[in-house]
């Protein structure tokens, strides 16, 4: 805590990279909205060799590459931002969960969209808990 000259307010000095919650918040919210579109790209049930279907599935990897990237940024500048460790867990998860699945599995499976099932909603829970504010001690 810092005073004034005068002595008489007091008031809270903050590094600029813990007051910005909006930016932060925004990179999060691209990297799950990434990741869902990359996801609903490489959906499938029926596999072609098509070469539309091989385009969208290419494009779909690249989005979810894309949207692991995003994530981990977030998830780095979540825990320079002093958010507790849950929160920067949570946001780094769909990079994790997701982008791991997609690189070790083969192009025809649905893992990827079976662990966004978990990934995104925590990436949403440590969204919010990196908007609240800090009831620590």
């Amino acid at each position: 805590m810092t005073s004034s000259q005068n002595g008489n307010e007091r008031y809270v000095v903050r590094p600029w990279w813990r007051a910005r919650s909006l930016p932060w918040a925004a990179l999060v919210v691209v990297s799950i909205v990434v990741t869902v579109i990359a996801l609903e790209r490489t959906a499938f049930f029926i596999y072609t060799p098509v070469p539309e279907f091989i385009e969208r599935l290419r494009v779909g990897r690249l989005l979810i590459l894309a949207g692991s990237a995003i994530s981990l940024a977030a998830a780095i500048w979540s825990q320079v931002r002093g958010n507790p460790l849950w929160v920067t867990i949570c946001v780094a998860s769909p990079a994790v969960l997701v982008g791991m699945a997609t690189m070790i599995m083969t192009p025809p499976s649905l893992i990827p969209q079976i662990t966004g099932l978990i990934a995104l909603p925590a990436a949403l829970a440590g969204l919010i808990g990196g908007l609240l504010p800090d009831t620590r001690p």
